[in-house]
């Protein structure tokens, strides 16, 4: 039996409580400070306000102000589930917390910059974080709430270190919970970002071309056509931030793209596009308040796209998605442009 600290109690990293206890393990589950209505009700014996499932009473929930550096010297894995813009917390939190190096696992998805290129936490995070033994990366498609309720699910864990991807898999690992590993992390990472970001583009084409005759009053062509043109742009960008193009036509990269657009932040904001209305009027509407995290992805691909000769011809679906984030505008793509 290991002992596993999860920093966040977000939906996915509360998710991510089930199958690790399921295994047997010691669970910590820590709340950030904006977690703590999930976690008051958490430890009162509730579920998580977000998913259906409860945690087994094995899991011990704490506040984040219950949460100290005895418990990070007690866990064998830490797995950071924080979203994008709390990443400077964690990073933060982690320094204080880590008296010597553990490997670190993070389900935040989000591309970095570093001076003028382009890349992924696995390359800015690991000099920031004095104690932190690897850096794991985890990608894939995984729907919080069907992992919380033991739906079968396949994801992957890369790190540069092949053990210790390993290492992170094999804790986590269940019938239900399918888990590969992959030493290829900047290419696992800059999918699990990227995702989000073409999610919108091919989320507009649902609502774009309705089809009144079937009962989701979605056409399919064109979403299927956009996902294609989705996978290929993807696959540029991830060998361009330094990543295998092959982790595009994976797990990370088309599986993760399929259910990020059947349904999520991303996916509501390409339906609003689609409708033709504006990056700014869906975002100061039903998703005020929400975190996208393809726009904070689509502001940093818009400085990649600079670098990329003939990016308009090479990547039109990237270049339209970011024309409407930087300009708030609507996604101006036409399939002739493919």
């Amino acid at each position: 039996m290991a002992t596993i600290l999860i920093l966040g109690a977000g939906v996915m990293g509360t998710a991510l409580a089930v199958p690790a206890s399921d295994n047997g393990h010691r669970v910590l589950l820590a709340g950030t400070p904006l977690d703590a209505v999930p976690v008051a009700r958490m430890k009162a014996g509730g579920i998580h306000p977000k998913l259906g499932a409860p945690l087994a009473g094995t899991v011990t929930i704490l506040m984040d102000e219950e949460l100290g550096p005895e418990h990070a010297e007690a866990a064998d894995l830490i797995v950071v589930g924080v979203s994008s813009p709390g990443i400077v917390w964690a990073v933060d939190r982690l320094n204080g917390l880590l008296g010597r190096e553990k490997p670190v696992a993070f389900v935040t998805k989000g591309l970095d910059r570093e001076g003028d290129r382009v890349v992924t936490y696995a390359e800015t995070l690991p000099p920031r974080i004095a104690g932190m033994q690897s850096f794991i990366g985890i990608g894939g498609p995984c729907i919080a709430r069907e992992l919380a309720e033991r739906y079968p699910t396949s994801s992957i864990y890369a790190s540069c270190d092949r053990v210790a991807a390993d290492f992170a898999a094999g804790l986590m690992r269940t019938p239900y919970y399918r888990l590969a590993s992959s030493e290829d992390v900047t290419g696992v990472e800059a999918c699990a970002a990227l995702k989000n970001f073409f999610a919108i583009g091919v989320s507009t084409m649902q609502t774009r071309y309705p089809d009144r005759l079937r009962a989701d009053g979605q056409s399919k062509n064109p979403t299927a056509a956009a996902f294609n043109q989705a996978a290929q742009e993807m696959a540029l960008l991830c060998e361009r931030i330094g990543g295998s193009r092959a982790s595009a036509f994976d797990l990370a990269g088309i599986g993760d793209l399929h259910v990020t657009v059947g349904g999520g932040r991303n996916s509501r904001l390409g339906h609003g596009l689609g409708l033709g209305r504006t990056v700014s009027d869906v975002i100061s509407g039903e998703l005020a308040g929400e975190t996208v995290e393809g726009i904070d992805t689509a502001r940093i691909v818009g400085s990649l796209l600079r670098q990329i000769e003939n990016a308009e011809t090479r990547l039109p679906l990237a270049t339209a998605i970011t024309s409407a984030v930087m300009d708030g505008g609507t996604l101006a793509f036409d399939f002739d442009r493919i």
